[in-house]
Order: structure tokens, then sequence, then C-alpha cells
């Protein structure tokens, strides 16, 4: 077999490559299948339609939360209100017990709740509502230690509640003191504070008697019983109606 020179084989391939070139751009344009990118082009579209539509579920869920965080705001608020109306009744007579118990020689009763014009009370209340604090439920421990031999301080109260809850009572002089700070800036109510602070009764020693005052930032109508400490070190007693 006879073989083309090597030249002569290149020149013609490279007018065979030519043709074919010139073939497609002799091609119709509806000839070209452009469908991918047309196809790309409608995803693009479709995209660009669904931004609005997520943008505006975005928006409708920081909505649906704004309005659950209002909601649970409201309800929060609608029960500190019921809670306040609650406590503004706590001085009740009609809801006073008295609980009586012994210990370490010292006669007690616990008066729960107090009555706001109770004499131990009286003072603290109004000045409770010159400091514009919130309401609280009085509870009044008079303690007889004439025949008692140890001193009786209190460190702990508790009263339990209708629903049996027990509450731990909060001293008096220390929710005077916070009542103080709100009247800062006002000396007169300083000096009344520190007056008010002097006469409430810490402690009851032997031979004694005293009331010793408590509060509390929650209704106590109707209590179950009344748990107490004498003194630190001694063990919890309890009282009950």
């Amino acid at each position: 077999m006879r073989r083309r020179p090597a030249p002569v084989l290149a020149l013609v391939l490279s007018s065979a490559v030519l043709a074919g070139c010139s073939g497609a751009r002799d091609l119709p344009r509806d000839a070209i299948d452009m469908s991918p990118w047309n196809e790309t082009g409608d995803a693009a579209d479709r995209v660009a339609a669904l931004e609005p539509d997520a943008a505006d579920r975005l928006d409708d869920r920081a909505d649906a939360r704004e309005d659950a965080r209002e909601d649970a705001q409201e309800a929060a608020d609608e029960r500190a209100e019921e809670a306040r109306e609650e406590l503004e009744d706590c001085g009740d007579p009609d809801d006073a017990r008295e609980l009586e118990l012994s210990a370490g020689g010292a006669e007690m009763v616990v008066v729960v709740p107090a009555e706001d014009d109770d004499d131990a009370v009286e003072e603290l209340e109004d000045y409770r509502e010159d400091a514009d604090a919130g309401p609280v439920c009085w509870v009044v421990v008079r303690v007889d230690n004439t025949e008692g031999d140890q001193v009786v301080d209190l460190p702990r109260v508790e009263v339990v509640t209708a629903d049996g809850r027990q509450v731990r009572l909060e001293r008096a002089s220390d929710a005077l003191s916070g009542w103080a700070d709100r009247r800062a800036d006002d000396d007169d109510a300083a000096v009344r504070a520190v007056e008010l602070t002097a006469g409430l009764t810490g402690v009851v020693g032997p031979g004694d008697e005293g009331d010793v005052v408590f509060v509390a930032a929650t209704d106590l109508d109707d209590p179950r019983g009344v748990r107490l400490q004498p003194a630190d070190g001694a063990p919890l007693v309890d009282a009950s109606s």
C-alpha cells in the first residue's frame, strides 16, 4: 500500500475540520438545543419568585413570636394583679388564726394573718404605704417567755398554707430596711425607719414578753399550721389550729 506523505495527510485533516466548522455556522438558530440554559434561567426565576414568600413567612413567624410574648406578659401581669389584690385583703379579721405552741418553757401564739391595725403592725403598715411598697401579709408571734429559761429569737418561721405550701416568713425589720431604701432621698423617712426598727422586738429573753413581727409577699389566708424554730440550733416546732 502506498502511504501519503505526512504533510499531505495533515492538509486533508485540516480541510475537513474547517468544512465542519463552516457547516456549524450555517445551522439555523433553532437547531441548537438550548434547553439546559433555559431550565437554569427558569430555576432562577422560580427562586426569585419564592424570595418574597420566604420573607413573608419570616415576618409571620416574627409576628407570632411577638404576639406570644405579649400574651405571656399580659398573663403574668394579670396574675401579679390578682396576687396583689389578694394581699390587699390579707388582713381581713375573718381570716385570722391564732395558733398556739410551747418551746423551751416559752408560750407562743402565732397570729396569721394579723390585721393591719394590730398594735404590733399598724405603724409598720403605715410606713409601707408611705413608701409605696407592695402589699404584704403580716404575721405576729406573741411570745410569753416569763416562765422560760432560753432566749427566743425565732430564726425561722414557716406558714403552711391552705394548699399545702410552706411559706418562709421574712422578719419585719428586714422588710423595713428595703422599704427605707425606697425613701432614701427623704431624711425624715430615714429617721422614721430607724425608730421603727429600734422598736421591733428581735429577741425575747427569759422572764420577758414581746411580739415578733414577720411578713410574707404571698396570701396566707386560712393557714393549715405553722412551723418555727425558737432559737438557733433548736428543732422546728409545729403548731396547728
